[in-house]
């Protein structure tokens, strides 16, 4: 039997509507993707908490990092 009111689950409940009261007044977007036949709604909150320079920087190290290690990756034989 499955038990939807579990103390674990009540409090992630209790924790989102406190986030939403929190940030209610910040800006979102929304953007529906269709995955095979199942329809996904994505919201994305903007509550301005993080450094955007850090950010960009953080995700262009990233993707250079990774393109850098694709282009020296060996090819395995087996």
């Amino acid at each position: 039997m499955n038990n939807n009111n579990t103390a674990v689950e009540k409090d992630k409940a209790g924790l989102a509507f406190e986030l939403n009261e929190k940030y209610k007044e910040c800006k979102t977007e929304t953007h529906e993707y269709l995955i095979g036949k199942q329809r996904c709604v994505v919201v994305r909150h903007y509550c301005g908490d993080k450094d955007l320079n850090e950010v960009l920087y953080h995700n262009a190290f990233e993707r250079a990092f990774s393109e850098v290690m694709a282009m020296h990756r060996r090819p395995q034989t087996t």
